[in-house]
């Protein structure tokens, strides 16, 4: 008997490894088949690991709803897997907008005795991405930019530098949204200018992303990137002539800056159309990739 335990438990733990394998090699449906036949037969010691490995195939596959549960449960056991499941269900939090709870979350992880201390300032650069999604830009971008800065090995952490970046990347793009193009000449004049340094800003975070190599991040700053500008060439076609023109200058205007709004509207285009051949080119698939397919189909329409 003791041998034939020791048979199934090696042969459990080798189901476990190809479901590892499979998630690594991005067979998803293949890994979660591997770790629903075999979870009625994981003994307590691999349980935590389990969790763990069900809530990433949850979570790469878009549905951070269903991976917090298998996180939370991973974290409940404990050890070096409780650890990285809690960095997971920091992230699955904050991306289901439940910010005062990834906090918690973050707070306990920060305060783990045994946390390698190479790691603080990645856990920095998330703390920051929650300070930028909850209006804290300042307060956000400076431990994203500390923390990228004390990130010892970029390669290995490109996945969080990437989101960080994207995320003052959305910041800014925020930014440059809020500046209204109506009102008074001066006003309109004035914030154009401003909503050009910005979106200057913007495509210069844009290339830090790429940088990365991380195409979840690039494909989501190059639809965010496009969304601006296409967002720019909406507020300067609706933007209305100065009251001070004439019936016959009004019209003038009018004609001037719809043609003003093809230049923006094209580098939405253009934004769009770069991210659907990114994917393409690496076999990238998100939600992302089918909204810059959409965006970019639509505005082909009308161009």
């Amino acid at each position: 008997m003791p041998t034939l335990l020791l048979l199934l438990s090696t042969a459990l733990a080798g189901t476990l490894d190809q479901a590892v394998e499979a998630r690594h090699a991005g067979d998803y449906a293949g890994a979660t088949a591997l770790l629903d036949a075999l979870h009625p037969l994981v003994e307590a010691e691999e349980e935590g690991l389990w969790q763990y490995e069900r809530g990433m195939v949850e979570d790469l596959t878009w549905h951070p709803d269903r991976a917090e549960s298998y996180y939370r449960a991973a974290v409940a056991f404990g050890g070096d897997i409780g650890v990285e499941a809690r960095y997971r269900l920091v992230v699955v939090l904050d991306d289901l907008g439940r910010y005062p709870e990834a906090r918690e979350e973050l707070r306990a992880l920060l305060a783990v005795p045994t946390l390698n201390p190479e790691f603080r300032p990645v856990l920095r650069i998330e703390e920051g991405v929650i300070a930028l999604r909850t209006g804290h830009p300042n307060v956000g971008a400076h431990l994203v930019s500390t923390g990228i800065r004390k990130v010892n090995d970029p390669k290995r952490h490109s996945w969080m530098i990437g989101r960080g970046r994207a995320a003052m990347l959305d910041a800014q793009a925020d930014a440059a949204e809020a500046l209204e193009l109506s009102g008074r000449e001066r006003r309109v004049v004035r914030n154009l200018k401003k909503r050009a340094r910005t979106l200057a800003a913007v495509e210069k975070e844009l290339y830090a992303v790429i940088a990365t190599e991380e195409p979840e991040w690039i494909t989501l700053s190059l639809l965010r990137v496009g969304d601006t500008y296409a967002s720019l060439a909406d507020d300067l076609a609706r933007s209305g002539p100065p009251t001070s023109l004439s019936p016959e200058q009004a019209e003038i205007y009018r004609e001037l800056i719809t043609e003003k709004a093809e230049g923006p509207r094209t580098k939405a285009f253009n934004l769009y159309d770069h991210g659907v051949l990114f994917a393409t080119r690496t076999s990238w698939q998100s939600p992302a990739v089918e909204e810059l397919k959409a965006r970019r189909d639509s505005l082909a329409e009308i161009r």
